[in-house]
């Protein structure tokens, strides 16, 4: 019997070391309105995760918690063994926490090269690790070494999304987070972003936590899912068990 306990207790060790994000009973919300209730959620590191569910039940409360828009009410927000509780935005950016919002949020009056280069300052990179993250990003996305005078406004909706994600992987963040990236979006380049989130898996650099609602995009993407409902973890696993009737009964409008 004590062999059995010391081999569980291994295991769970094993399984929250190799967690990078580690969200355990968390809740939080706004004034007086409670949005998260009790989240329990782990994002295992060079994994990419579905976060899943209709509109309003507390997915962008959930990641505005882990950026450290909002204050918990509850629980805990770990990431590489750090407590997020006290840290600012800031903080939790340089500890490699990338972000690429819903609608994109690029600069629309700077030129391709220009957003490219605000990450690269803030990334502190020398010209040869710049290059070098540069060459990266346009391996994934070769559209944008072709426009790199064009500015950001005057792209398409899609050309902006590769900008946006091109412009966050010159971070080298160890988790993106990625809200909403095919919102929009032709299927030809959804079929890109599906492919750099597959090199960015194989290439074993960061994790990825992917908000969408393209289903077939995200069983393709991704390797395991959670499911909120009324600001609850309802469902979760691999992404093998996404199967129709858990979309039928939660993410169906």
């Amino acid at each position: 019997m004590d062999t059995l306990t010391n081999s569980i207790e291994a295991d769970a060790s094993v399984q929250k070391h190799d967690a990078l994000l580690r969200i355990d009973g968390y809740s939080a919300g706004y004034d007086e309105s409670l949005i998260l209730k009790n989240v329990d959620l782990q994002v295992g590191r060079k994994e990419v995760v579905a976060l899943l569910g209709r509109n309003g039940v507390g997915k962008t409360t959930l990641l505005n918690s882990i950026l450290g828009l909002v204050s918990g009410g509850g629980g805990s927000i770990e990431f590489d063994g750090i407590r997020l509780d006290a840290l600012s935005t800031d903080q939790r950016a340089r500890l490699g926490i990338g972000y690429v919002p819903q609608g994109r949020d690029i600069f629309p009056n700077l030129t391709v090269q220009e957003n490219l280069d605000v990450s690269l300052r803030v990334a502190k990179a020398d010209k040869a690790e710049a290059n070098s993250r540069k060459s990266e990003v346009f391996d994934l996305f070769p559209v944008l070494s072709e426009m790199l005078k064009r500015k950001g406004g005057v792209l398409s909706g899609g050309q902006q999304q590769q900008l946006a994600i091109g412009r966050a992987l010159l971070l080298k963040p160890k988790l993106l987070i990625l809200d909403e990236p095919t919102e929009g979006i032709q299927p030809s380049i959804i079929d890109q972003i599906e492919d750099a989130i597959y090199a960015i898996k194989k290439r074993g650099e960061m994790s990825v936590i992917l908000v969408e609602q393209y289903i077939d995009f995200a069983r393709n993407a991704c390797d395991s899912f959670y499911i909120l409902e009324r600001g609850s973890v309802v469902e979760s696993g691999s992404i093998e068990g996404l199967n129709d009737g858990l979309v039928a009964r939660y993410l169906t409008v």
